[in-house]
């Protein structure tokens, strides 16, 4: 992403005349044109009327102090999150409803925004670490030592920056823009000085700089864009605003640079789409503030980026299930729009009511649905498609027709990513919106998640996914575990993804692994054979991971989706185990392959994979 020098960015700030003011000034117009005359929001005025009418007859709740007090008392953060997001699900409809004029809708918004600024803190209380129940300071509140240096200066509680308080800065800034002559001008006044003293004045003061700064995942995505955001609403004066945006997009340098230069994110599709569509909305704010001086936009690798999200879409709403992130979701509405008028080849829409209900707590996204939507776009309708990630080492493979799709996707990689799980080698296998073949995705997030705990949960140690356990070792969780090379050669009809693995189990007693996975895309047919060298004889558990527990028959299993396994019953017996976890309501079984009769030297276990003609069996 380019660098900006300080005289760019003020001479690209007075590039143009009345702002801020004059950002959005269409936006109330843009909104009422989607919500009354574009059939895909045909049900938005009689779902907000409800909200009014419901929001207009229960209490406003706000986290209690019970809530905030269980994450240091036992690390457990549920309660709190819950009653937080709740508080910002009503501001931000009520935003909308009071912009669109909905009856009720400005005199809801006002109190919940009322209650919303009086709390003691717009973050999340996990964020706050183990500093929840006192005054929380980086560092001493007095900025000076005894010799007259600056020491820094303390960041409050009430200040701590994370993604939760700058992305509330971000609605309330923005809000405050758009509702000015709706709402009460005190209000208004209130939550703008409220965005300032919580994040825009902590950010740019002499206390340490907050850690997601020179850290490139979803949080320096969010927080940056959001402040960035923020500051572009609440600063008028151009040499107060410029320096403040010049740290935004150092910080957003880092973000992007974050990212693998093929455009794929280490973190998986939910934290993609978390961080960059906090990116989309500033640099289109950006570029509307300095009338298309600066374009974030016009980066090839930013292009790269977002072509990634919507490869990463496997059926109606199954995504990418790696690492830390659901695996069922929706490709938001408003971010497929705007990547698509960029140029970018987008995946067919899909259900948009459900899209713009998945951003509750994002009221910025929600209020692009029906801005950005009106936009003109052309989509491209190459999906399902194939598609290798060589960089990040990543393949996403589409087998058979549109209309009855089978997907592979497997992974190289290392175990020192973002939401990292112990996972190089996996893969999964997806029949139209089922997993056969499954990963857990993410755990709990609670305190032991995010300790050195981490690793002995299921769904984030190795043996929680598609892969071997031998001489009863799994992989480690950190950067050094890697595949040694990912390989994909496409043979016509047929793609063959290689990956060495040797070394990613740490026991003396294995020289040599390498998994080959054997793709026909017109068939559907997956074969995947694992080669080990052993020098000495030790168990060996080939580990599939399952939703819901398979029909057994002679040689073989069928799985959900439709999908029959098979394998050598005279060399293996299969061990299938239930696990105290589900996925959706499935009960979450291991299916181990175990060799018959011990090895010493070279060992293979092939597993093949066929999608059955029917799909009516009493599993799928």
């Amino acid at each position: 992403m380019k660098h900006y020098s300080m005289h760019e960015i003020v001479s690209a700030l007075r590039s143009v005349e009345g702002m801020p003011y004059r950002l959005y000034t269409d936006v109330r117009q843009k909104a009422l044109d989607t919500v009354k005359h574009d059939l895909d929001y045909a049900w938005f005025l009689p779902a907000f009327e409800e909200h009014v009418r419901v929001y207009s007859s229960t209490p406003i709740v706000a986290p209690t102090y019970q809530a905030y007090a269980d994450w240091d008392r036992h690390g457990q953060r549920g309660d709190f999150d819950r009653a937080m997001y709740d508080l910002r699900t009503r501001l931000n409809r009520m935003w909308l409803a009071a912009l669109l004029g909905i009856p009720g809708g400005k005199e809801r918004c006002e109190d919940i925004l009322y209650e919303f600024l009086h709390l003691p803190t717009w973050s999340l209380v996990a964020h706050h670490f183990d500093n929840s129940l006192k005054d929380y300071w980086d560092i001493p509140v007095d900025p000076y030592d005894e010799t007259g240096r600056i020491r820094g200066i303390g960041r409050s509680r009430k200040q701590c920056l994370d993604l939760c308080s700058c992305s509330g800065a971000a609605i309330l800034a923005e809000m405050a823009q758009t509702l000015e002559g709706i709402v009460d001008d005190n209000l208004l006044r209130w939550a703008r000085q409220e965005c300032v003293e919580r994040v825009l004045k902590p950010f740019m003061s002499l206390s340490p700089y907050p850690h997601f700064e020179d850290n490139g995942n979803n949080w320096s995505g969010v927080c940056m864009s959001s402040m960035g955001i923020a500051a572009i609403y609440l600063i008028t004066d151009e040499k107060t605003l410029a320096p403040f945006l010049m740290r935004v997009l150092e910080g957003l340098r880092v973000h992007i640079g974050d990212y693998k230069d093929d455009g794929t994110s280490p973190e998986g599709f939910g934290y993609w789409q978390y961080g960059f569509e906090y990116f989309l909305m500033f640099a289109d704010l950006l570029k509307l503030r300095t009338d298309g001086r600066i374009d974030l936009l016009e980066d090839e690798k930013v292009l790269r980026v977002a072509g990634f999200g919507t490869d990463c879409c496997f059926g109606p709403s199954i995504k990418l299930p790696f690492g830390d992130c659901n695996w069922r979701g929706v490709l938001d509405e408003a971010v497929r729009r705007y990547v698509g008028a960029m140029g970018v080849t987008v995946c067919p829409q899909g259900d948009v009511e459900k899209s713009f209900n998945s951003v509750w707590e994002h009221g910025n996204l929600m209020l692009r649905h029906l801005v950005w939507k009106m936009q003109p776009m052309q989509e491209a309708l190459e999906h399902p498609r194939s598609a290798v990630y060589p960089i990040s080492e990543l393949y996403m493979g589409f087998c058979r027709t549109p209309e009855d799709p089978l997907y592979v996707v497997a992974k190289g990689g290392n175990n020192g990513e973002s939401h990292n799980h112990n996972d190089v080698g996996t893969f999964v296998i997806i029949r139209n919106d089922t997993m056969a073949v499954a990963d857990t995705a993410g755990g709990a997030y609670n305190k032991e998640y995010f300790s050195e705990k981490r690793y002995t949960f299921f769904a984030t140690r190795s043996g929680g996914h598609n892969f071997p356990i031998v001489d009863g070792v799994e992989q480690e969780g950190h950067g050094r575990c890697r595949a040694r090379s990912f390989i994909v050669e496409k043979r016509g009809e047929t793609d063959i993804i290689t990956i060495d693995l040797s070394g990613t189990l740490k026991t003396d007693a294995l020289d040599r692994f390498v998994r080959r996975i054997t793709v026909n895309r017109i068939t559907g047919s997956v074969e995947v054979r694992d080669s080990f060298r052993l020098n000495r004889a030790v168990e060996v558990r080939d580990r599939l991971i399952l939703s819901g527990a398979p029909s057994k028959e002679q040689g073989s299993f069928l799985l959900r989706g439709g999908v029959r396994f098979t394998f050598s019953e005279n060399m293996l017996a299969p061990e299938l185990n239930r696990v105290d976890q589900k996925i959706e309501g499935a009960d979450i079984y291991t299916l181990d392959l175990i060799p018959v009769h011990e090895t010493v030297g070279d060992l293979e276990i092939i597993m093949t994979f066929d999608a059955v003609r029917s799909l009516v069996c009493p599993i799928c």
